[in-house]
């Protein structure tokens, strides 16, 4: 026996009137009825199926989310809205499940009709009564369903009117798998060698979990490739196209899903693609640049200034209908070098029928040098490159001195200190760096500023001091060390006379002529013996007064000259170490003493000095120092025989303690000649030597230098 249903539910706002006939009981309604409708929430989807570019921030994640309910199908029959069909899923043996049929009258008038229960044992309702809908009303009529077995239940309930029957079908089904996505996907058109994407919803329209996996020939991928889709939900799946060649491409997707992977959904993908296109040019072309027709151009940046950076931009135009990805890559060098030139930008994309600028940089390094580079501008696919030589000169700084020689003429012991002023200029557009290699607290000749910037175009004044502490003669040759230029040199000259002692006054051109003596090997020999020769017509002078070999004696070979030195080569062959252009007169060893760490209060012992005399005269070195120098030598003045040497002594008495002291001591030479009346003597000689003192407290190094002069003989 079956339970007998429960009477059909009509919801209004007026009163209902239920009439017995003898035929049997009615239901008839005389009032607009309010119908509630009921139905379940569905979130909207967010997915399309269209050809449209999304964004791809999670381009490799599964995104699932849940798919808008599919609406029940109705139809209107008569003037009676009825859905098609009632469909039971995922029921469960034994278990009753309700389903509501809903009929609705659309008309104006009021409609009769019965109906038929399901003939099946499987679908039931309520007893068969005669039915009554007013305008407007809403009959809901609830239908059971009761499974026995696990097969699928198909059923009808039949209505019928005074104009025919129609019928609402009953179906129960199995739990089944169920893919479903567009047939068609149409991708942007897309450059060979470029990247297009596009988007397309996979829905699982079953009532099981369901695994799925793609097969999508190239050059089109499918991301993600497999996954698993719950039921009524669905996910993004993106599809890139990335072409090799320039042709309408048409490929399948299948999407393998089911039992074994034996169920298929299939999508068409269409996709074209084209050559892109790349026109370069040069952005404000300069004479010397070569811009004509052709796959290799010429940009030149001109000159330079070193440390500085020019720029300088070419122009890359995308005639094309699609993208023009390009790269830039610089030519491969198999030298491992310091490119001059650069270009930031190493890939990009110009869209189609724009123009997009791309800045080239210049920064040299190496002076008074011609640097050329290549750069490849290579688009995409199938687009043939553009070859760009990039050319540019590297210019240093232009720095120069006022004069290279500053006479302080002569001063008397003790009096205040000479001060001559030069400027120095930089004549180029960058900015130059200079230092004077000398020790101003311990010379008796001073510049300052001993260092400083120059900026392009700029000039500054040096103000040069004389203070001597003998009454002899002092020449100095001071490098000046230019960052990014040869050094410069500056003679100073100047002699110091006491009341007892007036030594010949040295004067410019006596540099000139110790120069050339130097080239003819005659500086090794005291006045006296060149006197001598002189006197017996053994020496000559030439046009610029300095001694020379008489020309008979020469033959063919003209007189030596003083040579040009590099500066570089002047300023470290100098003869303060181990190689020497010409033979240092005086030399020293060592020529850098480091006392170390002194603990104190004591004095460290003193260091031994050697001094040489290489020449063939006797000569008299004399060192200057302040008062309050740390290091003195000692004997502060000594006699040394030719081609003979002494023994001098370093002190070092520090000041304060855990304090660096590093200074550079400054000694003087001269020939020691006595004056013979009756000579005419017009000559002065100047030679020098140098030595260099590194004394430390505590236990740091540091490095001095300074020349030494030799003064002419007292007439």
């Amino acid at each position: 026996m079956l339970t007998q249903a429960p009477s059909p539910v009509i919801r209004h706002t007026d009163s209902v009137d239920y009439t017995v006939n003898s035929g049997g009981s009615h239901l008839s309604t005389s009032t607009v009825a309010m119908v509630t409708v009921n139905s379940s929430s569905a979130a909207r989807s967010a997915c399309s199926s269209t050809s449209a570019r999304q964004p791809a921030s999670s381009t490799d994640m599964q995104i699932c989310f849940q798919k808008k309910q599919d609406t029940v199908k109705k139809r209107v029959i008569w003037g009676i809205e009825v859905t098609e069909e009632l469909h039971w899923k995922g029921w469960e043996l034994g278990k009753e499940t309700t389903r509501n049929l809903v009929l609705k009258n659309l008309s104006l008038k009021i409609q009769k009709m019965t109906y038929r229960p399901p003939k099946t044992k499987f679908f039931f309702t309520v007893i068969p009564q005669p039915i009554f809908l007013s305008p407007g009303i809403t009959l809901t009529l609830p239908i059971i369903f009761r499974p026995l077995e696990q097969k699928e239940y198909v059923d009808q309930v039949w209505f019928e009117k005074a104009e025919g029957m129609f019928c609402v079908d009953l179906r129960a089904t199995l739990p089944y798998h169920e893919l479903n996505c567009p047939p068609l996907l149409q991708l942007p058109m897309c450059a060979v060698g470029d990247t297009a994407e596009a988007w397309f919803c996979l829905d699982n329209m079953g009532d099981l979990p369901t695994f799925f996996s793609w097969e999508v020939p190239s050059p089109f991928q499918i991301l993600p490739t497999t996954g698993l889709l719950e039921p009524g939900l669905a996910c993004r799946i993106k599809v890139t196209f990335q072409p090799i060649t320039a042709v309408i491409h048409e490929v399948q997707a299948t999407c393998w899903y089911g039992e074994g992977n034996q169920q298929k959904s299939t999508i068409q993908l269409q996709a074209v693609a084209k050559c892109a296109q790349l026109l370069v040019s040069i952005k404000r072309k300069r004479p010397e640049d070569q811009d004509a027709d052709g796959f290799q151009k010429v940009l030149h940046f001109g000159t330079v200034a070193v440390g500085c950076t020019a720029e300088r931009q070419i122009k890359l135009y995308n005639p094309s209908v699609v993208k023009a990805p390009f790269r830039i890559e610089v030519s491969a060098d198999l030298l491992a070098k310091d490119h001059a030139f650069s270009c930031p930008t190493a890939h990009g994309i110009v869209s189609p029928g724009e123009k997009k600028c791309v800045s080239v940089f210049f920064h040299p390094e190496t002076l008074d040098t011609r640097t050329m580079d290549y750069f490849s501008i290579m688009p995409s696919g199938c687009g043939s490159q553009t070859q760009l030589k990039v050319v540019g000169f590297c210019r240093g700084p232009a720095v120069s001195l006022e004069y290279y020689c500053v006479d302080f003429g002569w001063v008397q012991l003790g009096e205040r200190s000479l001060v001559q002023s030069l400027w120095i200029e930089n004549k180029s557009d960058c900015t130059a760096r200079f230092q004077f290699a000398i020790d101003c607290q311990e010379s008796v000749f001073s510049i300052r500023p001993a260092y400083g910037t120059l900026v392009g175009k700029s000039r500054m004044t040096l103000h040069c001091a004389f203070q001597p502490t003998h009454p002899i003669i002092f020449f100095r040759r001071v490098a000046c060390l230019i960052h990014h230029q040869d050094p410069l040199f500056l003679d100073l000259i100047g002699t110091c006379h006491s009341d007892s002692t007036k030594p010949a006054i040295l004067k410019p051109h006596h540099l000139a002529w110790y120069r050339t003596h130097l080239a003819r090997g005659l500086t090794l020999y005291p006045p006296d013996i060149l006197g001598a020769m002189l006197k017996e017509k053994k020496l000559q002078r030439d046009k610029d007064g300095a001694l020379m070999i008489p020309i008979e004696d020469l033959g063919t070979m003209p007189a030596p000259q003083y040579p040009y030195i590099p500066p570089v080569t002047e300023y470290f062959f100098d003869g303060t170490r181990d190689m020497a252009i010409f033979p240092p007169p005086v030399s020293i060893e060592p020529v850098e003493v480091d006392f170390g760490a002194c603990p104190g209060p004591e004095a460290p012992n003193p260091v031994p000095l050697c001094l040489m005399n290489n020449t063939k005269g006797k000569i008299t070195v004399v060192w200057t120092h302040r008062s309050d120098c740390p290091f003195w030598v000692t004997p502060e003045t000594c006699d040394v025989p030719p081609l003979k040497s002494t023994a001098m002594r370093l002190h070092f008495q520090p000041t304060y303690p855990n304090c660096l002291y590093a200074v550079e001591l400054e000694a003087f030479a001269i020939y020691k000649v006595w004056a013979r009346r009756g000579l005419c003597w017009s000559l002065n000689w100047v030679t020098e030597g140098s030595i260099l003192l590194v004394p430390s407290f505590p236990s740091l190094l540091g490095r001095t230098a300074s020349p030494t002069g030799l003064s002419p003989p007292r007439l």
